[in-house]
């Protein structure tokens, strides 16, 4: 299914990115899930290796009328204990720690960031229309892989039993991640970055701000910095609450765009009340409300946000990523909201 006859154009996005006022309306998303993917490729979708996966994602967000395509490159996991959760609806952040003691850390399989094909960066170029580029994310980000490798009970004990240990091991991941963003940012097809770290509960950071601004913080303001000089941009996908950690966001990090809203949270459109003169808003349409609305109130709602951000620095999507559960309709309506003005 393809949606729009227009050609990609980054250059639309960046304009998001310096919070002004792009020509068309510019959509974003992070994660679409398989069906959504097969109904937007049809025959062509084709799974079977990392080049095949990442030409059905190319196809799929340009048919979508995104002007950028997300990509990870595989073989940069950090191991855990394999966990099965086949039919459970939700896991403990408790589960799947592997270091817990100095040795542990010393004879961890760290993944070699080294190894992976960023070749393929290149090699798949050629298949992105118009001026489509790449949007690079990491294999969870840095507190969430030390939450996965650690367990977030003990890794909130080590803080204060083993806190050389604690330090260790963010310093061993955040220069892994970096590692991996210098590398990819090298590309000429990459146009920005996405740094994708879940910071938040509902109502509270899952660190206390002090401690995230000492391990986890510097890595991502290195991160950014290296996107800048190359003249590249840097989104931040976080969610949960960061109304206490926003600063860091947009002063101390310089992330130039946020990701991941909810409206028990903070609602999209007060989310870009306070911070569109700050820091472009992305996405934000409730993954609930999209769930459990009809098509009708999902089109409504996002026509009256593309009104509401005229002054620019906004770009339509969901307030997380289009899962399989998300109604296709409903996914189709927010798509044609933002493409109606468009053609």
């Amino acid at each position: 299914m393809k949606l729009t006859k227009r050609l990609p154009d980054f250059n639309e996005l960046v304009k998001v990115l310096k919070r002004e006022s792009p020509s068309r309306p510019v959509m974003f998303e992070f994660i679409l899930g398989e069906t959504k993917e097969k109904l937007l490729v049809g025959d062509a979708y084709d799974i079977s290796n990392e080049f095949k996966r990442n030409q059905t994602r190319i196809l799929a967000f340009r048919n979508a009328g995104y002007d950028h395509c997300p990509i990870l490159l595989q073989g940069g996991a950090f191991y855990r204990e394999a966990q099965s959760h086949q039919g459970v609806q939700t896991k403990s952040l408790n589960e799947g720690g592997v270091i817990g003691s100095r040795e542990q850390f010393d004879s961890y399989p760290w993944p070699d960031i080294t190894r992976l094909n960023y070749a393929l960066l290149e090699e798949l170029a050629p298949y992105l229309e118009g001026n489509m580029k790449f949007i690079p994310y990491s294999f969870d980000g840095i507190l969430e892989n030390a939450i996965g490798i650690v367990g977030y009970e003990n890794l909130c004990y080590m803080l204060y039993d083993d806190p050389d240990l604690f330090r260790d091991i963010f310093a061993k991941i955040g220069a892994i991640t970096l590692e991996y963003y210098e590398r990819c940012l090298g590309y000429a097809s990459v146009g920005a970055i996405l740094c994708n770290d879940d910071w938040g509960f509902n109502s509270q950071t899952m660190l206390s701000p002090s401690i995230l601004r000492k391990v986890v913080f510097p890595w991502y303001k290195k991160i950014v910095e290296k996107a800048h000089k190359m003249g590249k941009y840097a989104i931040v996908h976080s969610c949960g609450y960061y109304r206490d950690i926003i600063d860091d966001m947009v002063n101390e990090i310089g992330f130039d765009g946020k990701h991941s809203y909810e409206d028990n949270i903070v609602p999209v459109e007060q989310a870009y009340d306070e911070l569109h003169n700050r820091i472009a808003i992305m996405g934000g349409i409730d993954m609930n409300f999209l769930m459990h609305k009809s098509p009708q109130d999902v089109k409504v709602r996002c026509k009256a946000l593309l009104q509401k951000t005229k002054e620019g620095g906004y770009a339509l999507g969901s307030g997380n990523s289009i899962p399989d559960f998300i109604p296709t309709e409903n996914y189709l309506a927010l798509l044609r909201a933002g493409l109606e003005d468009s053609e």
